[in-house]
Formats: structure tokens, C-alpha cells, sequence
């Protein structure tokens, strides 16, 4: 955090070692955050000038007292003086009061730019860079944050703006007492080295206890997600066994580290006192040669203080300083990684849907191919399954389809357009995805309903939860579409939320529909539903579906058989479900009677499969 501190031109010859570029768009947040609140910063600088010459007035005010008031007998120079500092300690609360406000408003600034910069910057990483950290370690990036915002407007700040006040004391120390200046100047030398010895983690670069912190809170994260699962499978001892030993260790280096902090401020204490008294000692010998006044001597002995009070803060705001930089330098090394493009693109007409993969390959980080130079084509139009073994790369398959994932080499097209001149929100427009796991945000149904698409009117919000199955279940609630939903769309079983992110899916009304294993979490009437659903979207639209399901993957025109060996295998149901599955093909099941595509009857019994009872909605969805 400090090289965001220095001018510009030393900023950019600190920023990084040599070689190293930055392809982040966000690279500069940081640094640009710190040169929007320069401007608050250099008034906070400004005010502590008159704010350390005020400091001195009370010792000024003693060294009066005892040289014109008590020795002359001057009960109104004392009122006038008396009267005097007391206007002026108003303008130095004043000044304080304004500094600190301009220290809250560069840490408001730079919390919330760099803040709005690693959420963009979150938002807009490649699908592969997000799955690399886990939830509770993008929500420590934000709490670094707070910890550079705590380094910007709190006491270490503070202490830094009050350093130009020790030099003042000195220079006045030399002026009305310079035989004791070289007891001040020796005990500022021992505290500014004592400093630096207690600043480890300063020179380190790494808080101990922080990333202790981070871990615990990192298996605490895992533990609460894992609640259910813990309470269902009954091992929650072997997992409050490791949660205890993560514990421990962060509590053994909070404790001893926090021990080192307290013997730093005690010992700032105590040699306070020591050199306080060494003040008086020499003073006294220095008053008996006449070669300073008692009035001098107590003035001094405030003076001591104010010049060395800076440096004993800062030595007990090391802390805040080490954790800030490490902050800094983690929030750095995010926002300088890749995202995802936002180039502006023309208006191109609505793609048919026909994907096409060009010797494309994909490799993971660790080395293990999912994909070896593959080329095929899918639709357009058209119900394609994608089988294969746990593992062998079907959802990875999915993802570069959809333009989550970019091939390590070859290229992937959307109709004649190659996928990767596009943003993903361009292509999202036009490749609609069900992702294996469903999230739903908290808030009412229909707003999550409008997440994708704000511009829906209740017709076809309506018309979606049809196709989906949604509808039946949410007639139901006692609030309907208004019904709020908690954190994770609690309230709802996984098939609802299923049905609700597919009702998502289809308000969009994409060219393609990737789905990735749809008919998890269903029941075989709303899983026969879906199919009969599907069956009819693809009669215009092209329709992937990635399945394990042998009844699924017998409704489909096309498969396509991942291998786990870098290898698709492409062909018919008839040819393929015998060797993969050991069966034939099933026979489709036959359509239900058509009924009203807006009709928002109270619910039935056949409100558990919507999409059969309402083959019209699905065609309205197909044209």
C-alpha cells in the first residue's frame, strides 16, 4: 500500500519487477483509487501543519506560567493567556475534526473504487479462473479491502501526520532548553530503533496471524456449507476435529503475537517514563549551572513527549501497516489477471444455432486433457445428448459449447462467427446454460425471474414457468409469483429451484440450450415433461443436453459420446446406446392433449408436468 502513497513518478518504478506485464483491465484500480482521494489526503497533509503548531501552545503556555505569571505575579497576563490557548485549543479541535474527516473520505474513496473494481473484475473473469478460488476466499479479497480503507483513516494514518510535530518539538527544545536536546535526540535514536525491531512483519511482508485467520475462517466457510451433509452422513467430529486444530493454531499465533504487541507498548511506556526522567535530571543540572530556567524544564518535559508520542504510536500501528500492504499486494495480484473482453461488437442478425468445433482443444492448468483436437458439428436445431463417464470431460464439453471455457487451441464457432470475437454477454444472449448445481438469489420469485431478462412482462414470465413446470407449484404458495425466497432460494426443494432456473433459461429464448443434467432432481412426470418440452423447442431451436440418464439420452436425435481420452465419438441412439448402455433405444412417450399456453387455472394434479399438458407454450417458445 505504500509505493500508492508516493508520487507518481516513484509509484511507477515500485509498481511491479521488471519483466512482468499486466493484462488485467483492472491493473490500475488500485493506483487510480489512490489518486482519486490524493486530493483528501494532501488536505489531511495540509492541516496537520497548524495542527502540530498548535500542539505546542501548552508547553509555550507552561514555559509562561513559570517564567512571567508565578515569578512577576501576573494575574492578567495569566487571564489573557488562559483565555488564549483555550480559543486556540477550539481551532485545533477543529483542524483534528476536519483531518479526520479527510482521512474517512480517502478510505471511503478508495473502499469503494477499488471495492467496485474487484467486483468487476469477478464478474468479468474467465469461468476457469472463478472455479480456481472458493466463495469464502473471494470474500476475503473484500475484507482486504476494508483493511486498506482501516490503513488509510485510522490510527496509523494518524500517526504518520503527526511525525512533522516531533520535528517542530525538537526545533523548539533546541531553542529554549538545548541542554537537554541531546537526551531527546538520544531517546528518539533508541524508540526509532526499537520500532523497527518490532516490525517483523513490516520487513516480512506476510501477517502470520492474518493468514492463520484467513485458513480458519476459509474451513469454517466449509464447515457451514457442509452442515446438512455433516448432520446427514454423521461425521461432524472428525470435522470439529480439524476445525479445533485450525483453531488452535490461529489462537497459539494471535496470542503470542498479540503478547509481542502488549510488551512493545509497555515497554513504550516505561522508557517514556525513563526518558522523562533523564528530561528532568539534566534539566535540573542545566537549571543549577544557569544554563536553563524551571520554566523551560517543564515545558520541556511536555515537549519530550510530543516529539516522541509519534514514533512510540507508530511502533504499536505496525500491525495495521503490515496487514494493509499484504492486503494490497493480494487485491493487486487479482486485479491484475485476465478478464473476460467488453469490445463493442455489431449488431449481427440472431445466430440458427449450428456450433461447430475446429480441431479444438482443451487442457487443464494440471495438465490432463479433456479435449485433443476434436472437430464436429451440432444443429442447427435438433435434441443432442452428451454421455460419457464421470469425469471424462462432458460438462467441460458444455462449457466450451457454451463460451465459459476457451479452447487451448482451434476455435469453436457459432454459426459462421467465431465464439471468441464475442463478449459473454453477447453470447449469453444466444446460448442459453443450466448449470448442474442451481443458485437462487434471495427476494421474490418473480424478481429472480427478471434478473435475465428486466424487460419481461408477466405474460411471458408466466408463459416460461409454464414450460419449465414452474407454474404448478407456484400457484400453490400462498403468495404466488410474490413469494420471497431465502438465501440459496430456501423454502424450495432442488427440483423447484430447478424447474425456476430452467423458467430462467427459457425467458431468454436463446438460439442454443445447453442443459446439464436437466432432469437431476425431478420426478419422472416433470422429467417426461421436460423431455416432451424439449422435444418441442428443438424443432427450432438446438438443444444440448449433458446426461447420464439412459431415458434422456433415447429422446435424443444426436449423440455424443466424451471418451475421457481426449476423443468424441459421435453418432446415432441406435447405434450407440447399445454399446454405451447395453440397451436399445426406448420408444418415445406419446404427447398429452394441448391445452391454453396463458391459462393460470388453480393448480391440479397435472400441475406436476406442465410442459405435457401445454405442448402449445412449448411451440410458442419454438417460434
Amino acid at each position: 500500500m505504500i509505493r500508492y502513497l508516493l508520487p507518481r513518478q516513484l509509484a511507477k518504478a515500485t509498481a511491479m519487477p521488471s519483466g512482468t506485464e499486466t493484462v488485467g483491465a483492472f491493473a490500475s484500480a488500485i493506483a487510480e483509487s489512490f489518486d482519486r482521494a490524493a486530493h483528501q489526503l494532501r488536505r489531511a497533509g495540509w492541516l496537520s501543519l497548524p495542527i502540530s503548531l498548535l500542539g505546542l501552545l501548552p508547553s509555550i503556555f507552561l514555559l509562561q506560567v513559570y517564567n512571567r505569571v508565578i515569578a512577576r505575579g501576573g494575574t492578567a497576563t495569566l487571564t489573557a493567556m488562559v483565555a488564549g490557548v483555550l480559543f486556540f485549543l477550539g481551532v485545533e479541535w477543529w483542524l483534528r475534526r476536519r483531518r479526520a474527516r479527510a482521512l474517512r473520505e480517502a478510505g471511503a474513496i478508495i473502499d469503494r473504487d477499488v471495492s467496485q473494481a474487484l467486483m468487476h473484475s469477478m464478474l468479468r473473469h474467465p469461468l476457469a479462473a472463478l472455479e480456481q478460488r472458493s466463495s469464502s476466499q473471494w470474500l476475503q479479497l473484500f475484507r482486504d479491502v476494508s483493511a486498506m480503507r482501516s490503513g488509510m483513516s485510522g490510527g496509523l494514518a494518524t500517526s504518520l501526520l503527526d511525525l512533522p510535530m516531533a520535528l517542530l518539538a525538537l526545533v523548539v527544545i533546541g531553542i529554549i532548553a538545548w541542554p537537554v536536546l541531546p537526551v531527546i535526540l538520544v531517546a528518539m535514536l533508541i524508540m526509532c530503533a526499537l520500532a523497527w525491531w518490532w516490525a517483523d512483519e513490516v520487513r516480512s511482508g506476510r501477517v502470520e496471524e492474518i493468514a492463520q485467520a484467513r485458513m480458519l475462517d476459509r474451513g469454517t466457510a466449509e464447515i457451514c456449507n457442509a452442515r446438512a451433509t455433516l448432520k446427514v452422513l454423521g461425521y461432524d467430529a472428525a470435522a470439529r476435529q480439524n476445525w479445533q486444530s485450525g483453531y488452535d493454531r490461529w489462537l497459539a499465533e494471535s496470542f503470542g503475537k498479540n503478547g509481542e504487541m502488549e510488551n512493545a507498548r509497555e515497554a513504550s511506556t516505561v522508557l517514556l517514563t525513563l526518558f522523562s526522567i533523564a528530561v528532568i535530571t539534566v534539566g535540573a543540572i542545566a537549571i543549577n549551572a544557569q544554563w536553563m530556567s524551571i520554566g523551560s524544564l517543564m515545558a520541556v518535559n511536555l515537549l519530550s513527549g510530543k516529539a516522541l508520542g509519534p514514533i512510540s504510536q507508530l511502533a504499536s500501528n505496525w500491525r495495521s501497516l503490515a496487514h494493509a500492504n499484504e492486503a494490497a499486494r493480494r487485491l493487486q495480484a487479482v486485479l491484475e489477471e485476465p478478464v473476460e473482453a467488453m469490445t463493442d461488437t455489431v449488431d449481427l442478425p440472431r445466430p440458427q444455432g449450428r456450433l461447430r468445433l475446429d480441431q479444438a482443444s482443451f487442457h487443464y492448468p494440471g495438465g490432463h486433457v479433456a479435449l485433443e483436437q476434436a472437430s464436429l458439428e451440432i444443429g442447427p436445431g435438433g435434441l443432442h445428448a452428451i454421455v460419457g463417464r464421470n469425469g471424462a470431460g462432458k460438462s467441460t464439453l458444455a462449457k466450451l459449447l457454451a463460451g465459459l471455457y476457451q479452447p487451448t487451441q482451434g476455435r469453436i464457432f457459432i454459426d459462421e462467427y467465431d465464439m471468441a470475437q464475442f463478449p459473454r454477454a453477447e453470447l449469453g444472449r444466444w446460448i442459453g446454460c443450466l448449470a448442474q448445481q442451481v443458485y437462487w438469489f434471495s427476494g421474490p420469485i418473480v424478481d429472480g425471474l427478471r434478473m435475465v431478462n428486466p424487460d419481461a412482462d408477466d405474460h411471458k414470465i408466466v408463459t416460461a414457468c409454464q414450460i419449465s413446470g414452474a407454474h404448478g407449484f407456484i400457484s400453490r404458495l400462498p403468495q404466488g409469483y410474490q413469494t420471497v425466497l431465502g438465501e440459496g432460494g430456501a423454502g424450495l426443494s432442488a427440483g423447484e429451484l430447478r424447474k425456476l432456473a430452467l423458467a430462467q433459461l427459457f425467458l431468454r429464448n436463446p438460439s442454443v440450450l445447453i442443459l446439464d443434467e436437466p432432469s437431476n432432481d425431478l420426478d419422472f412426470e416433470s422429467e417426461t415433461a421436460l423431455l416432451q418440452t424439449l422435444r418441442q423447442i428443438a424443432l427450432k431451436h438446438t438443444v444440448i443436453v449433458v446426461t447420464h440418464s439412459l431415458r434422456v439420452a433415447s429422446m435424443a436425435q444426436h449423440l455424443y459420446h466424451v471418451r475421457g481420452d481426449g476423443g468424441i465419438e459421435h453418432g446415432s441412439p441406435q447405434l450407440l446406446l447399445p454399446q454405451l448402455f447395453g440397451t436399445a433405444r426406448e420408444p418415445a412417450a406419446p404427447a398429452a392433449p394441448a391445452a391454453s399456453a396463458t391459462s393460470a387455472a388453480p393448480a391440479t394434479p397435472a400441475d406436476t408436468a406442465p410442459h405435457a399438458d401445454h405442448p402449445a407454450v412449448a411451440q410458442e417458445l419454438a417460434s
